[in-house]
């Protein structure tokens, strides 16, 4: 063997170097998430934290302040998706449409447009119900889109930093499939941030939460949902978990929100802010964009399910 062929396979290449140092520049990158350029990054699973499942249930209260949406859910009739009677399905499914928002490709969106929208055909209002509204309407659908970006944004922000103006962008390009994949075409979603921050800010205005509402977001986040169920697991789930929850999604909805739910930050919430954020920072280095493993492990069940031909919902 000559020098020369020698020297080809024992060296590295420059461009191997480049490779090498990129990747571990990307793990560095990832492993402190208040540095990281979020222009760079290609899903808004990116954005997730330890603070996920606390964020959670001030999502849905956004969502539901808008009085159909709130109503929608609180009279819904189809039975196996709600989440006071069926709390897992209803979270399994909920996750498996941002599994789909986020990282499916167009054969998983298609599935999912189809599948909401049967869904949603069973979900309208009655004579009897004190606002109109339809499970596919668009505008409704748009704004739970609208609140959903801010549950990727807000695990973020609470934790590390604020977005600043061209990440903010970025991050709307990439959300514009929560609308999507619903019954939102591409044309009425928002082209820049101020646009998005305009319509959210409109959205707030028009929201109200009267008593019977109310009263089920509270059940649900203080977990109370969960009492009676998995044979006293769910009890045990509700002392343990339901306390923590309830006091951090305070910090989760916009004031305004807060009023209407009679909440009030107290010294305690806090302190159980400051010890939970703690956590979470400690759990992101142990284990960085949580959703992102929980969601592509969400969606490749679908696909299996789908293959095999057993139901998805």
């Amino acid at each position: 063997m000559t020098a020369a062929m020698t020297d080809s396979h024992s060296a590295p290449t420059p461009g191997g170097a480049h490779a090498a140092r990129a990747g571990l520049d990307r793990m560095i990158a990832v492993r402190r998430p208040a540095e990281r350029d979020l222009t760079e990054i290609d899903s808004l699973l990116d954005l997730s934290s330890g603070l996920w499942m606390w964020l959670a249930g001030a999502n849905v209260i956004m969502q539901l302040a808008n009085p159909a949406v709130g109503y929608g859910v609180l009279e819904s009739r189809v039975e196996r998706g709600r989440a006071d009677t069926h709390p897992v399905k209803r979270a399994r499914t909920t996750a498996l449409y941002l599994a789909v928002a986020t990282i499916g490709n167009d054969d998983d969106k298609e599935f999912m447009h189809r599948e909401v929208k049967r869904i949603h055909d069973e979900v309208f209002s009655t004579s009897s119900s004190p606002v109109r509204y339809s499970g596919n309407s668009r505008e409704l659908q748009l704004w739970v889109a609208l609140c959903l970006i801010r549950f990727f944004v807000d695990q973020y922000e609470l934790l590390y930093r604020e977005l600043d103006s061209a990440e903010r962008e970025h991050v709307l390009t990439l959300a514009s499939p929560l609308a999507t994949v619903l019954n939102v075409p591409e044309e009425d979603w928002p082209a820049t941030w101020a646009e998005y921050e305009e319509r959210f800010a409109a959205g707030m205005a028009d929201a109200e939460i009267d008593d019977p509402v109310r009263q089920m977001l509270d059940d649900l986040c203080a977990f109370r949902i969960l009492d009676g169920k998995f044979r006293g697991a769910g009890d045990l789930a509700r002392r343990a978990l339901g306390p923590t929850n309830h006091s951090y999604t305070r910090f989760g909805v916009p004031a305004s929100i807060r009023e209407q739910m009679n909440w009030e930050i107290t010294p305690a919430d806090l302190r159980r802010k400051r010890r939970m954020n703690a956590v979470a920072r400690a759990a992101d280095k142990v284990l960085p964009m949580p959703l992102k493993k929980m969601y592509t492990l969400a969606l490749w069940e679908m696909r299996i399910r789908r293959r095999l031909g057993v139901s998805v919902f």
